[in-house]
Parts: C-alpha cells; structure tokens; sequence
C-alpha cells in the first residue's frame, strides 16, 4: 500500500509539473490568433493579434503588433523583431488580407502558403474592404476568438460559403475552377461578411453580394445552411431558414448543364395574404421560393460565365471526364456556351410563422 501510495504522490508531481511547465511556455510566446495583411505602394504591412496570458489567472486579453517590409517574408522577421516573445502561427486562425493587397499581391500569398511558411492549413482567408489593420486592431478589443468564430458561424449557419488554406491553394493552382474569399467589412462599428470576392488567376475579377455568396455555397458545400429573405411586393416578405440540403451539377456534352437543388427550410414570414395552415396557399409558397431560387441561381451562373469566372469549378468537373482537357481550350469555348438550367426542390418542415 505504501508502494502504491508513493507511486501516486511521485504521479501527481509530475502531473502538476508538467501543467506548471506548460504555463510557462505559453507565459513564453506569442500565439497568433488572427493576421492582416495591407499593402502600400512597394510596403507589405501586417498586423498580428495574439492573447496576452495574464499569470495566476485564467483570464487573457488581446494584443497586437505591427511590422512592414518591401517582401512578404521579410514582414516575418520584422514581426518577430516588435515581438517581446517568439512569434507562434501554427495555431493561427484567421488571415485578413485587405481588398487593394489582394488585387495586387495574390500570387504572393498562394507561394508563402505554398511552401508552408504559414503552417495552419485550416486557417481561413478574407478579404477586408477596409484596411486590415483596422479589423486586427478592432478584435484587440473583442474577446479571444471573436473574429474567427464569427466567420466559422457565419460558414456553419449563414450564408458564407467554406473557405480555408488549402482550399485557396488547391483552387490558385489546380485547373477548372477559381479562387474565392468571403468579404468582410466593418459597418458602424460592427465586423460583418459581406459576399464573396472571386478571382481570375491573380486578377479581381467580381465582388458577390451576400445573397449570391449563399448561392455559390449551394453549389460548393456539403452543408447547404443559411437564411433567405425575399420581397415579392412592398409589403409581402418571404423569411426563412434553410435547415439542410443538396445540390448536384450534370454536364451534357451539348453544354446543357442540369443544376438541381433540394432544401428544407424552415418559415418565418410569408406575405400576409397567404395562411400556411391552407394546403392551396402552402404550395402557393413553395413553388414561389422555388422559382426565386432557380432564377436567381441562374442569374448568378451568367454573371459569372459573362466574366469568364468559374468558382463553382465546372472545368474541373469537366476535366474529370475528358483526358484531354485543356484549361485555355474550355473557358475560351466551351464554357461561354454552357446552358444552365437550375431546378429547386423545396421542403418545408416548419411553417411556424403566426399565420
């Protein structure tokens, strides 16, 4: 008994060790929560915020440093020089580049995650539309994690298609398809998303809106959420909530393209003229969202053929059956003459509105 006694007590020491030890390896670094990145002329700004551990207590705040250099990995080094601690980014989360240094710097980004300088490959990328400083610095004042957290429940339940590193690094150098970032902006104080920025290559190409943002997600996530307002008169507003789905894409030969789509959503405003406890009234409503949608969604994939983008990744759909494909070959002749044809299936399981 004794043994065994003696064995725990020398247990517990070590365990008690090992936290203590931990803690002060975290009191040690700094580890970056969220980066941003601008650009100014020749000048690569960033931005990093990082919690500040405070000793013999759980709690943290959010700090941040800035560093500037005329090439993307000298800012590394200049951030490490500003830092009191070393510098951590494996456990980074968040990096915001600003609108004017993705126009112009994209290709830089896809090669310094290229080579896995930046090793979080789960971390997300935006795009700010105002400086990225300006969001960095505005999370110093938000609790840990606001700001990632904000995109991952905007990915998970809103209208925010997903997006990570890898994702990015697949789309800038694999064939058929092309980058996009959610955009988020600060209106009034407040971070919100705000569409999606898609690219050509290393070209800007289009900013979405929002509501398109959640089209593209239909057709490029496995988890169809999202919530869905729409006006068919002044004063009549459909509201709901897509609870789940699918979506799948088939290409013919001919380049007609079949888009079909089913959801369940859930209700929350219909114009006051229709009563959902009506049989007639309720496949009034279903077919009338079902038509938005598919409008819509049409809309949207023109738009994008118009400007010779292809987030949604028909080429390479299209290069999965076709040995020979040629990137250059399909988006100069067989994608501008893709004829979309989009069909939603909508179910709804919840008509809790009021009516």
């Amino acid at each position: 008994m004794r043994t065994v006694k003696a064995f725990l007590a020398l247990f517990c020491y070590f365990l008690v060790s090992g936290c203590s030890h931990e803690e002060r390896i975290i009191d040690r670094i700094n580890i970056v929560q969220n980066m941003g990145v601008d650009i100014e002329g020749q000048t690569i700004k960033m931005s990093a915020s990082y919690p500040s551990f405070v000793r013999a207590s759980k709690e943290q705040s959010v700090s941040a440093i800035t560093a500037e250099s005329n090439v993307m990995y000298g800012v590394f080094t200049a951030l490490a020089a500003k830092s009191s601690q070393p510098v951590e980014m494996g456990q980074m989360r968040t990096l915001v580049v600003s609108e004017q240094f993705a126009r112009e710097a994209i290709s830089e980004l896809a090669d310094i995650i290229n080579r896995e300088f930046i090793k979080s490959s789960n971390a997300t990328i935006v795009i700010s539309r105002q400086p990225a400083n300006v969001v960095i610095t505005d999370t110093t004042k938000k609790p840990p994690f606001y700001l990632s957290e904000l995109i991952e429940q905007n990915m998970k339940h809103g209208n925010t298609p997903r997006t990570n590193y890898h994702t990015f690094v697949n789309q800038f150098y694999g064939e058929g398809q092309d980058v996009y970032f959610p955009v988020i902006h600060m209106e009034q104080g407040l971070l919100k998303m705000d569409g999606v920025g898609v690219f050509k290559g290393e070209e800007f190409k289009l900013r979405l809106s929002g509501e398109e943002g959640l089209y593209l997600k239909f057709l490029k996530d496995k988890a169809l959420t999202g919530e869905y307002d729409f006006m068919t008169a002044p004063k009549a507003m459909y509201s709901f909530y897509i609870l789940h789905g699918k979506s799948s894409i088939a290409m013919a030969q001919s380049g007609k393209t079949a888009i079909s789509l089913q959801l369940t959503i859930a209700l929350r405003e219909v114009p006051s003229a229709l009563n959902t406890e009506k049989e007639e009234d309720m496949q009034a409503i279903k077919k009338q969202i079902e038509e938005r949608l598919s409008s819509e969604m049409k809309k949207l994939l023109i738009r994008l053929q118009k400007n010779n983008v292809d987030p949604v990744g028909f080429g390479e759909q299209y290069r999965w059956r076709n040995r020979t494909f040629s990137e250059k070959e399909f988006y100069g002749t067989i994608y501008p003459k893709l004829d979309f044809d989009v069909k939603t299936t909508i179910k709804i399981s919840n008509a809790g509105v009021g009516h």
